[in-house]
């Protein structure tokens, strides 16, 4: 019997991206929970089914006068419409669909507007609520009068059960942009649910893409965004220049029939490039990680979210369950992952073809011992169950 209710308020609501989203709501429909997963309409891939009693609504996040008042010069002001309308259409909703009989238990704000929804929701309805950062949002990006929303999220922090984050590192950036540490902190790796043992492999892009073992033995994939924050356009130009039977695949994460950007990609690297752009539902994805030799997880130096990635980076979490072994460029939090755990290789230049050849021929050269360092890391740092154990024990849904 689901006697037990929960509201994750995601206003971004890309839940068919976001693993720690997914995972939380399987997790608690595990408990017998109710989950409901207020988000945005987007066009990023479906979750694919998320559990019983787990639902998701879409409420509309933009509209043409948004558009118009940022053309006018009246920027400023759309975040707080924004904000607005998500809370004015929650509330609708949960007019039309109240159903007292169910306990309320913790509910989770998710970055900025979610955990400000939250927080007017508890308010109203005296409902606690965990914060929930996925991204590392500077508060100071906000001006003129939605400077008010900045004073906002520093009460939901504060007025918050706990925060849950991805690591140490993340916490303090995070304390720093708030000016507050919360005595209440659970680490969470955005990271998929169980732990993969098996060397089962997939044919999902040889098969896609019509990939010779002979032509292509090596496979190697950079899944999520496509653009300049990631590096495409380097590894691009590096790997036509390597003749080593490597294949790169591009995997999008929303879905998309190409664009400028993808055109030039392609300029770029005729040779050995390949952009799948039709993204799987998240119940489907193993069969990307599993198709891959060797996984990239590139990240451009754009600031704290960017920089302090490795537990938050959900493609590398993902390659590790599958036992691939990853190349990522030298930030000191990826650098940190692959020295402790000899997971890959941290290259320095993403645009530098034979730094990329040595360090592929370094991994297959040992292919079988980097597999199994990159399964043992991701039991050791990206089990998302058992990281989950403390904060279902303050929900009290155990």
């Amino acid at each position: 019997m689901l006697d037990k209710k929960c509201s994750i308020f995601f206003y971004e609501g890309y839940v068919g991206i976001a693993p720690t989203i997914i995972n939380l709501a399987k997790v608690l429909s595990q408990q017998s929970a109710r989950v409901s997963i207020y988000g945005s309409k987007n066009q990023y891939a479906e979750a694919g089914e998320l559990g019983v009693g787990v639902e998701t609504i879409y409420f509309t996040k933009g509209t043409r006068l948004f558009d118009l008042l940022i053309k006018k010069g009246f920027k400023d002001l759309v975040p707080l419409l924004e904000l607005g309308l998500y809370v004015l259409q929650y509330f609708v909703y949960k007019a039309k669909h109240f159903q007292p009989s169910s306990q309320q238990k913790i509910n989770v704000g998710v970055d900025i507007y979610g955990a400000i929804a939250a927080l007017i929701n508890f308010y109203i309805f005296r409902e606690k609520f965990l914060f929930l950062s996925l991204e590392l949002h500077d508060p100071q990006k906000f001006k003129g009068i939605s400077r008010v929303i900045a004073d906002w999220v520093k009460i939901a922090y504060r007025k918050s059960a706990g925060l849950i984050i991805q690591d140490e590192d993340r916490f303090k950036t995070f304390c720093q942009y708030y000016n507050y540490q919360h005595p209440q902190c659970f680490y969470l790796p955005n990271s998929p649910l169980g732990f993969d043992e098996s060397t089962v492999s997939d044919d999902f892009f040889r098969d896609k893409f019509k990939l010779s073992p002979e032509q292509f033995p090596c496979i190697v994939i950079q899944a999520g965004m496509i653009g300049d924050a990631v590096y495409s356009k380097d590894l691009a130009f590096a790997f036509n220049s390597i003749d080593n039977g490597s294949a790169l695949i591009f995997h999008e994460r929303q879905k998309t029939t190409g664009n400028r950007y993808t055109e030039a990609l392609l300029k770029i690297n005729p040779k050995n490039l390949f952009l799948s752009l039709d993204p799987l539902p998240y119940d489907q994805i193993d069969r990307i990680y599993r198709s891959a030799t060797i996984g990239l997880a590139f990240y451009a130096d754009l600031g704290n979210n960017f920089t302090q990635i490795s537990m938050a980076s959900g493609k590398l979490s993902q390659y590790l369950k599958y036992g691939k072994p990853v190349l990522v460029n030298n930030l000191p939090s990826l650098a940190q992952l692959i020295n402790k755990y000899k997971i890959g290789i941290a290259i320095e230049n993403p645009a530098d073809p034979e730094e990329i050849k040595l360090a592929i021929a370094k991994i297959l050269g040992d292919y079988d011992t980097y597999s199994q360092n990159a399964k043992s890391c991701f039991a050791a740092e990206f089990d998302f169950a058992k990281k989950m154990q403390p904060i279902l024990s303050l929900m009290s849904v155990t």
